[in-house]
């Protein structure tokens, strides 16, 4: 894949991860690792963001506007997210939309766009998620246009008892939380174990309508993206190892996927005012274009 520049590799949060058991939300520390969450919940979390595919398909500074003043240097984050993203793309995302998910990419430590909506998503709470109905929408847009994983991907946490009793529970209902997942899972099992061996939890899933996201963050691992609100069915379950570490297989049965409307989808994202657009002079600037004009254009200039 292209890309606009070169891209730092990111690193892993290392904050406490949470899922949902019944109605309560129980923290599980874990290590370092991109895929050390297990992505269910047994209730629905798509229940959570109702509605926000009616929001209108906005440019990536006007969809985080309410993050302003709440999100450390969110300025300096969506300037260099629209330099780094992978755009042009070769799956038609636009700018924005790249940048969109370049920012859910990230996963540093610290104020990130990330961090501050998963902490939303954890408090489980509808009026927390409000806020981002905009941004979720230039996201899920822009998913909508990436290829289908096409094989089980991954996602593991240390060893829990609770979240083993959910697993092999005949009576809850599980769906699949929104996060990030591995196509192979010795990469979330060496995430987990190191060298230590310690006992854990890794599962499996499939057709859950995740999106190879690979190439469109900060870093060069091979990621699957899930979107939160799909049925999961319970398949086998085996032991993993010596050390007593548990795989489970999940199998989604997806809701109708919208496709995205062909007027909204390629429609350059909505400007709060009118504004020329020009090839701007200087070398390298990062005010660029909100809509989809040629690289080197400015906005909002008046000549």
């Amino acid at each position: 894949m292209g890309c606009c520049s070169s891209k730092p590799e990111a690193v892993a949060s290392d904050s406490p991860r949470k899922y949902t058991v019944t109605n309560e939300v129980v923290s599980t520390p874990i290590n370092t690792g991109r895929y050390n969450k297990l992505g269910i919940s047994t209730t629905d979390p798509s229940l959570l963001i109702k509605g926000y595919e009616d929001e209108p398909l906005l440019s990536l500074e006007e969809a985080l506007k309410p993050f302003d003043g709440k999100i450390s240097h969110l300025d300096n984050q969506i300037k260099e997210a629209k330099s780094n993203c992978h755009y042009p793309s070769e799956h038609n995302l636009t700018r924005d939309e790249s940048a969109a998910l370049y920012l859910y990419l990230v996963h540093d430590k610290g104020d990130t766009v990330y961090n501050h909506l998963q902490k939303s998503w954890d408090l489980n709470d509808r009026e927390q998620m409000k806020p981002w109905f905009k941004y979720l929408k230039l996201l899920k847009s822009g998913l909508n246009k990436l290829p289908d994983a096409k094989t089980e991907v991954w996602q593991g946490t240390p060893y829990d008892k609770d979240a083993e009793k959910i697993l092999q529970s005949k009576s809850l209902q599980l769906y699949a939380s929104m996060g990030l997942s591995s196509p192979t899972y010795q990469q979330v099992k060496s995430d987990l174990q190191g060298k230590s061996g310690a006992k854990a939890i890794l599962v499996g899933y499939q057709h859950v309508d995740g999106k190879d996201v690979s190439g469109y963050g900060p870093n060069t691992q091979k990621e699957t993206m899930i979107w939160p609100g799909v049925k999961l069915n319970r398949g086998k379950q085996n032991g993993l190892d010596k050390n007593g570490s548990l795989i489970f297989h999940l199998t989604g049965k997806s809701k109708p996927v919208e496709p995205p409307p062909d007027n909204l989808s390629n429609q350059t994202p909505r400007q709060e005012s009118d504004t020329k657009h020009f090839v701007c002079p200087t070398e390298k600037c990062h005010n660029g274009c909100r809509g989809r004009h040629p690289e080197g254009h400015c906005y909002g200039f008046e000549r």
